[in-house]
């Protein structure tokens, strides 16, 4: 885990420095950290990520000139088209590697990212920002191939879980860089994955509208489906989440940095405390682990970037998702040893409901409701109302 901390936070800083002095957008501030990292676990990702990048934008080009669909609508549906097909190879290549499938789901995000940023750009700067992605990601590759080597993994390849360093990791058997340990099962059967990370999409997304507040993507339910596996999951997304929030706090108090300079900043602050949390915790999954500061760190800018009456809905409503969530994967999968819940008995689905309950309640409560077009229609003086 330790050189794929390094590799994602090296990438993260790498691109929100690019980003502030040419304005690149590379796909995503944590597009080519992440990717990086599972391209040396598996070559084959690049090659599926290339095309389904392509295969998505052009499936958005296509809705945006038969919908008009634009914002928030547009990044969704970059999204769900990037993910069709990288789901479908990634279902193929699980029968041969057992890693590809607790990452194909969330891997498979990549693409629609990267689509949705290449059409926010100008045609004209779209050339030289797909060519600073290639020498970056190339960079990165080439970084933490170095890194996978024999010597290293003597001396500090058993300090942290293995990510690069697994048998599993396909850098690592070229490289002869392998160290001895057992590798990590799924999570997770890859249908019910998928299944659970779009239902939790779903609910996000329709939260989101309802209240105005980033809940992120996929970030309930992926937390939902670590929880499942380890409670300590748990534990550590919750601290580096408020410990990255403080992070991105002093950070643009200090410098005025903002956007995906700041979310650069932040998530690789948070993948970097994830590593040392990860040694002081009881976390044997360093795939699961890495994840987890990554989804944190975004989450902790969201909640940055989310104004200050609003800010205090993001926990509730984060809340409202995840237990729901939480339900439906120990449903659907049997928890590991350290899991939570670890039976689905009828108090602790009550338990649920009511902790759903009074989430949706604290939030609704502290929502100020805006007007529907038709009071303030009737109201105004405009349309022959009083105006009171």
């Amino acid at each position: 885990m330790l050189i794929a901390t390094l590799v994602a936070a090296f990438g993260f800083l790498v691109v929100a420095g690019v980003t502030q002095l040419r304005g690149y957008r590379l796909g995503g501030t944590i597009t080519l950290g992440v990717l990086a990292v599972y391209t040396l676990k598996n070559f084959a990702m690049f090659p599926v990520f290339l095309l389904s990048t392509l295969l998505a934008y052009v499936g958005l080009d296509f809705l945006k000139r038969r919908t008009l669909i634009y914002g928030r609508s547009e990044l969704l549906a970059a999204i769900l088209v990037g993910t069709l097909i990288p789901v479908t190879l990634l279902a193929t290549l699980s029968q041969f590697s057992g890693d590809v499938r607790n990452i194909a789901f969330v891997g498979s995000i990549l693409p629609g990212l990267a689509a949705y940023n290449y059409h926010q750009m100008k045609p004209g700067h779209r050339r030289n920002d797909a060519l600073a992605t290639l020498v970056v990601f190339a960079g990165l590759v080439a970084v933490g191939a170095a890194l996978v080597s024999p010597g290293i993994a003597r001396a500090v390849g058993g300090l942290t879980p293995a990510v690069l360093f697994s048998e599993t990791s396909e850098i690592a058997v070229l490289r002869g860089a392998v160290v001895p340990g057992s590798p990590e099962s799924s999570l997770m059967p890859r249908q019910s994955l998928v299944f659970v990370l779009v239902v939790g999409m779903l609910a996000a997304e329709w939260l989101r509208s309802q209240f105005d507040v980033r809940t992120g993507v996929i970030a309930a339910a992926l937390v939902a489906v670590f929880t499942v596996e380890s409670r300590w999951l748990f534990v550590l997304y919750v601290v580096v989440v408020a410990l990255s929030y403080l992070c991105i706090t002093t950070v643009h108090r200090r410098t005025l940095r903002y956007g995906r300079v700041l979310l650069g900043t932040g998530s690789a602050f948070a993948v970097v405390v994830t590593l040392g949390f990860t040694v002081l915790l009881p976390i044997s999954r360093g795939l699961a682990a890495f994840f987890v500061g990554v989804v944190a760190g975004v989450m902790a800018y969201n909640a940055h970037a989310t104004a200050p009456k609003e800010r205090r809905l993001v926990a509730p409503i984060q809340l409202a998702v995840f237990v729901p969530m939480l339900l439906l994967v120990r449903a659907l999968a049997a928890p590991g040893p350290n899991g939570f819940p670890q039976t689905l008995s009828v108090p602790v689905v009550t338990a649920g409901v009511v902790v759903t309950l009074g989430a949706f309640a604290s939030a609704y409560v502290q929502t100020v409701r805006q007007p529907d077009d038709d009071a303030v229609l009737s109201a105004s003086v405009l349309s022959g109302g009083d105006g009171s």
